[in-house]
This record gives C-alpha cells, structure tokens and sequence, in this order.
C-alpha cells in the first residue's frame, strides 16, 4: 500500500493537468546518503519576512509562528519537514504562493518523498498542521500541499484565500474554518469568499488583497522610473565628460603653441567644466544604482 500511495502522489504532483495541481520536486537529489536532521536548517518560534527556496528542506523542530501585525512569505517550492507535535501557528498575514512546477510543501518528517533515508513510514498524525488564528486575515496560500498531519488546516477566520490546495493523508481533517469542517477530496481544492459574500457582509472587497501590494508595486515602479533617469544622465554626462576631458587636456599639453593660444583662465573654465560633468556622470550612475536597490527590495517584502 505504501508504495501504491508514494506512486500516486509522485505522478499526481509530476504530471500536467488541466486543472493546475502542483508538481513538487522528487527529493531523492535533496538529501546525501545518511541524511540526519543536522544536513536541515532547522525552524521554530517566531519566522522571518522571507523564507527562501532551497534545494534541502526545512526541519521544523519545534511550532513556528507568524506574529500578529507581520507579514510572513514563503518562496516558492519551499519544503517543510515537521516533527511530532509541531505546527505552524499564523497570527499575522502568511503569503505562501508556490506554482504548478515548485509547489510549498508542509508534510511530516518520515516523508520519503522528501527525505529518502527516514527510518519511519510516515503517516496521519504525525505533525499537527497549520492553524490561522482570528487576526490571520489576508492569509493567502497557492499551490501548496498539507500532507500527513493532524488537522490538515485549521483556520479560525473565513477571510483567508486557498488556491490549488492539496490535502492527502490528514488524521482528524483537512480543513475547517471556523469551525466548519469542509469535504475536500484527494483533487486541488480552491477556497475563497467571494465579492457578493463580502458584500453580504458589509465588509471591503479589498479584505483579502495583500495589504503590501500598494506599496510594493509603488516602489517597484518608482525604482524602474528612477533607474532610467539616471541611466540617462549618466549616458548624456559620460558624453559631455569624454568631450571636456579631451578638451582639458589638450589645453594642459605643456607646448609652446599650446601656452600662446590658450589663457590660464580658458584652462581653469575647462577644468571646471570637466569637473562639472565627471560630477553629473557620477550622479547619473547613483540614481541608476539608487532606483535598482528600490526595484530589489520591492521582491523582498
């Protein structure tokens, strides 16, 4: 049955369906032979802004937590390995987006398909799963897959957003919000409250967006606008430089017609010059360098 099971999921995951269902990496390239938890970076308490995409999973040794009032992202085709006993607590805002070909993966420690050398079949129950307490509004997870834990996840507020969700080999249940449990099958499972809900509701349709969208895009489209100016200047300075700086030093050329023609003043003029545009290429170069850091950093939040 084991094998039958680990066969299903793997071409599950690894084939292209119409509907979208992730496809998470094989790990039999992930782990070394003897692979033990210290190869694993190891997780517990509170998260960082950005867990990264790696090529070896997470161990999760101990719960780890969203704080409330912070936001929380995962990369894509990120993977959790979670002890007994563990889970993954969100009080703040978790933006966990994988994608059809790197998918987030939650699932227990025993899990073969990602660490090849566990001594345990893993199986229900072995971790407790992912709880999305009352202020993890605008929670939004997408291509990921709950596999092997307790309650699947368990989530104490409807304003959260699940996209090609995958739930397979969960003990008690696979999702429950507000403590409606919800009949998910082994397929992608969607879940979101719609406009007319909202509506409903008497609450803003914009409750589910990311609430760092706004500021993310404006930096990112400020950054690219800033770059280009400063591209810009640094082309026409770079120009106007090479020209005065020939200019200068055709001037300082220490030759008896030179020192005829040319004044101490016209000398200084052309030095100040040079200096004028060395001074607006350098300046071009900083807001180009200025307006790619803004662009960087709006992929780091």
């Amino acid at each position: 049955m084991k094998s039958i099971f680990l066969l299903f999921v793997g071409l599950f995951f690894a084939t292209a369906r119409p509907d979208g269902a992730p496809a998470p990496r094989q790990a039999d390239s992930l782990l070394s032979a003897g692979d033990s938890a210290p190869l694993l970076d190891t997780l517990a308490g509170d998260l960082p802004g950005i867990i990264a995409a790696q090529s070896k999973p997470y161990l999760v040794a101990g719960d780890i937590y969203v704080p409330q009032g912070k936001t929380v992202m995962i990369e894509a085709g990120a993977v959790f390995l979670f002890k007994n006993f563990t889970g993954l607590h969100v009080s703040g805002i978790l933006l966990a987006r994988g994608t059809k070909d790197k998918p987030i993966i939650f699932t227990s420690e025993n899990d073969r398909d990602y660490r090849r050398k566990s001594a345990v079949d893993p199986a229900p129950f072995d971790w407790n799963g992912l709880y999305l307490h009352e202020d993890a509004v605008g929670t939004h997870l997408a291509y990921c897959a709950v596999l092997y834990s307790v309650d699947g996840i368990v989530s104490q507020t409807k304003f959260i957003r699940l996209n090609t969700c995958l739930f397979l080999h969960n003990g008690r249940a696979n999702l429950t919000v507000e403590g409606k449990q919800h009949s998910v099958t082994d397929q992608p499972y969607d879940y979101s409250l719609s406009v007319s809900d909202l509506s409903l509701m008497k609450i803003p349709a914009n409750i589910l967006k990311d609430p760092q969208a706004t500021s993310r895009m404006i930096l990112r489209y400020s950054g690219i606008v800033t770059s280009i100016a400063g591209f810009v200047m640094a082309m026409i300075g770079g120009s106007s430089f090479n020209m005065s700086s020939h200019e200068f030093n055709s001037m300082s050329a220490n030759t008896a017609d030179n020192l005829a023609q040319h004044s101490s003043s016209s000398w200084n003029s052309a030095r100040l010059k040079k200096n004028k545009d060395c001074a607006a290429l350098l300046a071009g170069c900083g807001i180009a360098i200025v307006g790619a850091i803004g662009i960087g950093w709006s992929f780091t939040f």
